[in-house]
């Protein structure tokens, strides 16, 4: 009695066991198989989310989140670590911790990075005149810029309406030794460091926007060694009617590889040596997909002939982070051609490799000149031999055609012929001229023999569908329309008798060839 409960114990632990187990699998991101069974495959599934990579900023604190005190009014960057007061002009440090500026701007939303950011102004206009005021923060960096190495700056400028925030030159300036931030010597109107021997400047770009963040980048060389920055305006002097003020937030100082995670394509898309690859770095593993899928074995920052057209993608894993690089849409140009041929039995039909008997549809790609695809469609029609027993008759004096031969005398042939497709086939002819009769001349006397003028035949006349009668002077002596065989002139003219003598006749007949010929002559009347 005891056994059964226990028994069913059992069964419900397995079964929980079951569902447990199974909700602990996870995607495997590299195997091209749908691990968790959600209908997702490696990086279609979020499990294989890769977080996204940013170039590890040799300006410390970039976003400016971290903070050594909440900023309780403007001008208080000391506030934010590793930055500092880098111009005698104050600039000012936002951070929602307590002090965000809201109480005199708009500000432009969303801030792109945290909760922190810079503000900072180009010349004052208002009160106190005084066109070279330019704030500037500056940082020593984490490590020092490498001099005639390639840097990129990235960084979110913020606009308020066009008229605070009016069209900027952002510059970057650099100094070798962090000893020289500050600069101008406590000089609110000093304006912009490379007015000291001491600095120099390494690079800028122009920007615009209202009520909006805008990321700007540019890249530069340095010709010495740089240890310290300062980011701000740049050194021209400006006129305007009220305080130039722009916001700046996330500034990414990195060597320019650092932010190359794009895939290249190398040589033509339809080259035979045609490859993907990503800028190869140390102790870096590489993972190609193909729509989301991994791509077994291709594990290399090269991608030699990718296997046909869709997205491609690199997942780049390192020890700070992994990385997914954008698509790489590989969708090389093709020609879709549809055939309609006919080939003749017992004949194979060639189609690339193939040899075709049996008519159907088939398709192949083949190359094209410039070596891109080029589908083909083909829709083959197998033409069997036949043979055509043909019976026809003609006049004497024309002609029957049966393929390039020319048959002009009753009798029974047999021509082997050959169709547009080059197939052979058998004709069996039977050649026999129509009879026609055409009197030589006739007696209208009543006598009920031989008293009209007409055309008779023994078979295959339809119709006289016209006849003309004329005396030798071209008088008209007689019309007729749509005569049967055996009807025509019974020689009177207007309820007269004409005169006996030769008369001329034109016909026209049909046979039941649908063939309307035209017959003339002349014959004798006697009386």
């Amino acid at each position: 009695m005891y056994g059964q409960p226990i028994f069913i114990c059992l069964l419900c632990l397995l079964f929980c066991f079951s569902i447990s187990s199974q909700t602990l699998i996870s995607e495997i991101c590299d195997n091209a198989i749908d691990d968790d069974h959600d209908g997702l495959i490696d990086i279609q599934d979020e499990d294989c989310f890769c977080a996204e990579w940013k170039p590890e900023s040799l300006a410390p604190n970039p976003s400016f989140e971290q903070f050594d005190c909440c900023p309780e009014s403007a001008s208080m960057v000391s506030c934010a670590t590793h930055w500092i007061q880098a111009s005698a002009a104050t600039s000012d440090f936002f951070h929602a911790c307590n002090y965000d500026g809201s109480d005199i701007f708009n500000l432009p939303q969303p801030i792109p990075d945290g909760e922190g950011f810079i503000g900072f102004i180009d010349g004052v206009f208002t009160n106190d005149f005084n066109p070279n005021w330019k704030e500037y923060v500056g940082t020593c960096l984490r490590d020092p810029l490498q001099a005639d190495s390639s840097y990129q700056l990235q960084f979110y400028i913020g606009f308020v309406d066009r008229e605070d925030s009016p069209e900027i030159n952002v510059a970057l300036f650099g100094t070798a030794d962090c000893n020289n931030l500050p600069f101008g010597d406590g000089d609110q109107s000093f304006g912009c460091p490379s007015r000291s021997p001491k600095w120099v400047r390494l690079g800028g770009v122009s920007a615009a926007g209202h009520n909006e963040w805008k990321q700007e980048e540019f890249i530069f060389k340095s010709l010495i060694n740089i240890q310290a920055i300062a980011i701000g305006p740049d050194c021209s002097t400006r006129s305007s009617n009220s305080n130039p003020y722009h916001f700046l937030d996330q500034v990414v100082l990195a060597k320019l590889n650092e932010f190359d995670v794009d895939i290249h394509a190398d040589n033509d898309l339809c080259s035979s040596n045609f490859s993907l690859s990503i800028r190869e770095q140390v102790n870096t593993s590489y993972q190609w997909y193909k729509n989301g899928i991994a791509m077994i074995d291709a594990t290399k920052a090269r991608l030699i002939n990718p296997p046909g057209r869709g997205s491609y993608q690199v997942r780049i894993d390192n020890e700070r982070a992994c990385r997914l690089s954008s698509p790489y849409n590989y969708f090389p140009p093709f020609e879709s051609v549809t055939l309609n041929e006919i080939s003749c039995s017992g004949k194979p039909y060639t189609f690339g490799d193939k040899q075709l008997t049996i008519e159907g549809n088939y398709c192949d790609t083949f190359k094209m000149e410039n070596n891109c695809d080029s589908i083909v469609l083909l829709n083959l029609t197998i033409e069997m031999p036949t043979i055509n027993d043909i019976s026809v008759r003609i006049f004497p004096g024309e002609q029957f055609i049966v393929g390039d031969m020319i048959f002009d005398s009753p009798g029974d042939y047999q021509q082997t012929i050959r169709s547009a497709a080059g197939c052979d086939s058998t004709v069996h002819l039977h050649l026999s001229n129509y009879s026609l009769y055409i009197p030589q001349a006739f007696s209208p006397n009543a006598d009920n023999t031989n008293d009209v003028f007409s055309l008779y035949s023994d078979s295959g006349l339809q119709s006289i569908s016209n006849l003309l009668i004329f005396d030798r002077n071209g008088n008209p002596m007689f019309e007729g329309k749509n005569l049967q065989a055996g009807e025509g002139w019974n020689g009177n003219v207007n309820t007269k008798p004409a005169a006996a003598g030769i008369y001329i006749f034109l016909a026209d007949v049909l046979y039941d060839d649908n063939v309307e010929r035209k017959l003339k002559g002349t014959f004798m009347l006697f009386r």
